[in-house]
């Protein structure tokens, strides 16, 4: 058998003896390790290598009007109103650099250069123009995530139905889109009326933040208008950024999914306007104007 060798010199040669010393650490330690290598190494590495299961289950939340605001973290059913119209409301600037003001009610479609026929024959450059509605997890545009979006088309309803069964000219129909509750009614289009986001990500008392970003994509010019929610001011470049969007607050009850949508962010008390008698909420977007 092999073994270590050692030499041990002894320092007298009238000793018939000699003393080694063998020092000995009394300090326990670990002889083996193979539960650190199994928590440390071998657990995470398998984590790491297997791909995490995310439940990307969405529901649909409903526009209410909450009680006593809609950032209030403790809702009580009772205190939800589920609001019946969503109306998002444009104003586009002339060639003055003003918004429209050639109807008392603000831009129309004939402001944004539509036609008579288109409307009359639901013409492409009409149906193929929609409102883009985009929204992230903040409202830092550097710092901002997309999470969501939605597209929303122009409708005909009856409601621009004159009286002679003929269409209402396009120079007194308001440029907005009005979504109505399709679970009550059974014209309307539900695309845009909801909202949609996952189902964990909102819990009870906990709401969720959305911050949205609107575009107007007109088919019959080609061009894409950004909006901004406040026109009632002329912003410098560098403060236009704080004006670019409207906040969703998605709230989660034992009763259901609810989103409201806040009257008070960015101090632009104008931008959202609730209105109970007629169970709806306007938001008003307006070109971007700067300096």
């Amino acid at each position: 058998m092999l073994v270590d060798r050692y030499q041990v010199k002894i320092p007298r040669i009238d000793s018939s003896a000699t003393t080694i010393n063998v020092p000995i650490d009394l300090t326990p330690q670990m002889v083996d390790q193979s539960e650190i290598v199994n928590r440390e190494f071998v657990s995470v590495e398998v984590d790491n290598a297997i791909n995490p299961t995310l439940d990307y289950e969405k529901v649909r939340f409903l526009p209410a009007d909450i009680f006593p605001n809609a950032t209030a973290t403790t809702v009580n059913p009772a205190n939800v109103d589920v609001m019946q119209q969503v109306i998002y409301k444009i104003s586009l600037l002339d060639g003055s650099g003003n918004y429209f003001s050639t109807n008392p009610n603000g831009t129309t479609y004939a402001d944004a250069g539509f036609s008579d026929d288109d409307l009359r024959y639901r013409k492409n450059k009409l149906t193929k123009s929609f409102l883009q509605l985009s929204f992230y997890d903040s409202d830092i545009v550097t710092d901002q995530r997309l999470v969501a979006s939605m597209s929303i088309n122009p409708n005909i309803t009856s409601a621009d139905i004159q009286p002679n069964s003929t269409l209402y000219p396009v120079a007194n129909k308001q440029l907005e889109f009005r979504l109505r509750n399709p679970l009550t009614d059974d014209e309307a289009f539900g695309e845009g009326f909801f909202v949609y986001y996952f189902k964990d990500e909102v819990d009870i008392n906990l709401p969720e933040f959305l911050y949205m970003r609107a575009t107007f994509n007109n088919a019959k010019t080609g061009v894409a208008t950004g909006l901004m929610v406040d026109g009632g001011s002329v912003p410098a470049i560098d403060e236009l950024v704080g004006q670019l969007h409207t906040r969703y607050v998605l709230h989660r009850t034992v009763t259901g999914y609810y989103y409201a949508i806040d009257d008070e962010f960015g101090g632009t008390p104008n931008n959202v306007v609730y209105n109970t008698i007629t169970q709806s909420v306007t938001i008003n977007l307006y070109e971007v104007n700067v300096l």
